[in-house]
């Protein structure tokens, strides 16, 4: 992120429930953070049109131009109305919707995206633009389903996070802690944790370990985790979670009811040349709340 004094929070738009899903979303967000709020309809001209019909008549490329920008500029309206205090614009672009706003979260504070747009097909939980955003774009990316409606103030809703020592982790855990206190919702923090095991390949397994005792660092290790935030953000109450299991399932159960769920794009265990972990890209797919994606800018 350049040095803006006060950057928006960027949100990708389409017409579709989930965008309308993650602008609200989003507008919630600049609310809290007092940001304002973009919204970027990024326009690509549908190849149906041209290959579905090829003797039919072109398609009228004006109309189609302006009922986008007619329906960016409802959207637009509709969040003036429903987030009075949020200043908030919109930008009509015609180029590749993944391409744009990754390149414009380069200068956002937040970007925001719906999990699956008006091209996404049925069957398919997390679109391919959502995936290119969460895997490319610059700091945090939050994916929102499109069944996600904003509650009421007051509502007793966690913010999840995962923990799993890496350096990604600890940027999810800032970001958590910071999300818990704009939404006064308590923080569930999250470490499950298998018996040692290799990271990498060529790496030697222990013959032997006492279960008790790697419990018992995996426990220091996600209190240690937390310690700085907590002096941060005392008002924030915290409820460290430590299991013995695989992460995806721990996760997803324990973000059933939550505002937000935090991961680092790739944990401790994840190979430098991947985008996305296993983990996070499981999460992205799966999570029934918005996922934040936290990576280095």
């Amino acid at each position: 992120m350049t040095g803006t004094a006060n950057p928006p929070i960027l949100v990708g738009v389409d017409g579709s429930p989930a965008s309308l899903a993650a602008a609200r979303w989003a507008a919630d967000a600049a609310s809290l953070r007092r940001h304002p709020l973009r919204l970027v309809a990024a326009f690509r001209w549908p190849a149906q049109a041209y290959t579905v019909e090829p003797r039919g008549d072109p398609p009228d490329t004006e109309q189609i131009r302006d009922d986008a920008r007619r329906q960016l500029a409802a959207e637009v309206d509709l969040l003036r109305t429903e987030y009075p205090n949020v200043t908030i614009d919109g930008d009509f672009v015609e180029a590749s919707p993944a391409r744009v706003l990754v390149e414009r979260s380069r200068d956002a504070a937040l970007t925001v995206v719906g999990q699956r747009g008006v091209g996404g097909l049925s069957g398919l939980l997390l679109g391919s633009i959502s995936a290119q955003v969460a895997a490319h774009a610059s700091g945090p990316v939050v994916v929102v389903p499109a069944t996600e409606n904003v509650p009421p103030s007051g509502v007793d809703r966690p913010v999840v996070v995962g923990v799993d020592g890496s350096t990604l982790s600890g940027a999810a855990i800032e970001f958590a802690f910071a999300e818990a206190s704009w939404r006064r919702a308590r923080l569930v923090a999250v470490h499950a944790w298998m018996a040692p095991g290799s990271d990498r390949p060529h790496d030697r397994v222990p013959l032997y370990y006492n279960l008790d005792e790697v419990a018992e660092e995996e426990r220091r290790m996600l209190s240690e985790s937390l310690a700085g935030m907590r002096a941060e953000y005392p008002d924030v109450p915290v409820e460290p979670v430590l299991v013995h299991g695989m992460p995806v399932p721990e996760l997803l159960q324990r973000s059933a009811d939550a505002w937000l769920l935090a991961v680092g794009s790739r944990g401790r265990g994840g190979f430098a040349g991947l985008v996305l972990g296993s983990t996070s890209r499981s999460l992205l797919h799966r999570a029934p709340c918005p996922v934040a994606v936290i990576r280095s800018r």
